[in-house]
């Protein structure tokens, strides 16, 4: 019955219209708060803000990053609005550093963030972690990545890029390799293998098991893209309304894996050297190997617990960030690799010439007798930095050096990677695949902060030295056996998937291969 006007239609659209305006008014309150600041923003659209295109799938977060950061020339910073949270995007280096670094204790968390009872494999990892619990864990964890450590995992690494070469033999069609699953292949069995202490054999069975779950994680549909936006931009919806981003058989089969492992190693007294043994280390005594804050035991164990889902997160976080990050840093490589045969030519001597002098035996230190590449790698990291962008809220009000704009309490902060990686002031050209960037001397003559591909300051990737480590390997038995070139299929300019939101390919990624022994 019509109330208001004798119009049922009219009624329900006066409503609606009042509804909505409420909402956009609840929405824009941010950045009203923000405007009165005098914080330069881009005009956003109702409801959406700014991230309109990523709702679409035509960009994913990075790109809107990316271009705010374009935007922001000639200022220090630039505001967006992504539904209801303005989000400051840095530009100047300074505040960079602040934000990173100096200023570290204002800006502990991350904003992205994951609910701990729906979402815990992803909640309760190191990378979601939130204030205290996170220092204090970061602080535990960070003896597992040592060189020593690294050392140590290094023959379950190399046995793996023994697999890669034996997988492309066998698999190869036509001389052509679809090089996205391939590496993602490799990255699985070496995670698998130096994570949870098993044969992962993707790259021995087409349908391995193992590969089928992680392949889940990183299988990123419209709708996945759109929670991880929501995760990153406006996390306490994503809490409020439980929204999950991993499904319910790879967090069960995940958990299933680590505990039997865990109990098998047990009631076998087996010690592997490798990232399971240093988190039961941690598990059982409250500090691993080589920690010198250990102190004693017990007091360790009373201040510290690593139990139930706490300690299978670590491990999927382990899982996570080495398996997608290290196989995409690879794709990219061949992939630019390909298009300059002239740099894959100097590549591949400074390998051989390497492993000449050290009688073929690839070793950690070997590794790192390879100068040029890491210049290669460095290079690739800087056009395709797997996360393209750092995020961190505020612990408490912060004024922005050199201003009167304080910000509030739980205020988000950006910094665009791809913006300042692709800023010609810092790298010119920077389309163009250069690894000559990365000489001692170049280095030495950009500013800081402005290679970033794996953070800066204390919340910086913690597992750096395994990512390169496993990227360099592959890297290298790939290489001393076999030379890539574009094929007919190979999409030049390479194309980016908008609804992933860490950087990678859209589709495959086809590439010839031939034996050069």
């Amino acid at each position: 019955m019509a109330v208001l006007s004798g119009s049922l239609i009219l009624d329900v659209g006066v409503l609606l219209v009042a509804v909505l305006g409420v909402t956009y008014v609840f929405l824009s309150r941010h950045l009203r708060r923000w405007e009165k600041k005098g914080i330069p923003f881009m005009n956003p659209l109702p409801f959406v803000g700014n991230i309109k295109d990523v709702f679409l799938s035509k960009k994913n977060v990075g790109d809107i990053v990316k271009e705010a950061y374009e935007a922001s020339e000639g200022k220090p910073f630039l505001a967006i609005l992504a539904l209801n949270q303005p989000m400051l995007v840095v530009r100047d280096l300074d505040l960079v550093k602040c934000v990173l670094v100096k200023d570290f204790n204002f800006f502990l968390d991350r904003n992205f963030t994951a609910d701990k009872d729906s979402e815990p494999m992803i909640a309760r990892g190191l990378f979601a972690m939130k204030g205290q619990q996170w220092r204090h864990l970061r602080a535990k964890l960070s003896p597992t990545f040592t060189s020593g450590k690294m050392k140590r995992m290094f023959e379950f690494v190399n046995e793996c890029g023994k697999d890669l070469v034996s997988y492309i033999d066998k698999y190869s069609v036509d001389g052509r390799v679809e090089v996205k699953d391939t590496m993602a292949r490799y990255t699985t069995d070496v995670i698998a293998s130096c994570a949870f202490g098993i044969q992962g054999n993707a790259l021995r069975q087409q349908n391995s098991e193992f590969r089928q779950m992680l392949s889940k994680i990183f299988d990123f549909s419209i709708l996945k893209g759109i929670k991880m936006a929501i995760s990153f931009f406006a996390p306490a919806l994503m809490v409020a309304l439980k929204l999950k981003i991993l499904e319910g058989d790879v967090e069960d089969y995940i958990r299933k894996t680590v505990w039997s492992t865990v109990e098998h190693r047990k009631k076998n007294d087996i010690v592997r050297k490798d990232f399971l043994d240093l988190l039961m280390q941690l598990k059982d005594s409250g500090f691993v190997e080589g920690d010198v804050s250990n102190g004693d035991a017990t007091a360790a164990k009373k201040t510290f617990e690593l139990e139930g889902d706490d300690f299978v997160a670590q491990a999927f976080t382990f899982l996570g960030a080495g398996f997608e990050t290290s196989s995409t840093t690879m794709s990219f490589a061949l992939y630019e690799l390909s298009l300059q045969p002239d740099i894959q030519s100097r590549l591949r001597k400074e390998i051989q010439s390497v492993l000449e002098k050290n009688d073929d035996q690839l070793t950690y230190e070997t590794i790192q007798d390879m100068n040029y590449l890491d210049m290669v790698i460095a290079e690739t990291l800087r056009m395709y930095p797997v996360l393209p962008f750092l995020d961190r809220k505020l612990l408490q009000p912060y004024t922005l050096p050199g201003t009167n704009i304080t910000l509030d309490k739980d205020d988000a902060v950006v910094v665009s990677l791809t913006g300042i990686h692709y800023n010609p002031q810092y790298y010119p050209d920077p389309k163009r695949f250069d690894p000559e960037r990365f000489t001692e001397e170049n280095k030495r003559s950009r500013p800081n902060y402005t290679y970033m591909p794996f953070g800066e300051g204390p919340r910086n990737c913690i597992g750096m030295r395994m990512g390169l480590m496993q990227a360099k390997v592959g890297l290298v038995h790939l290489l001393s056996n076999f030379e890539v070139s574009p094929c007919k299929d190979t999409v030049v300019p390479i194309e980016l998937d908008p609804k992933a939101v860490l950087l990678s390919a859209k589709g495959s990624l086809p590439l010839s291969i031939r034996h050069i022994n």
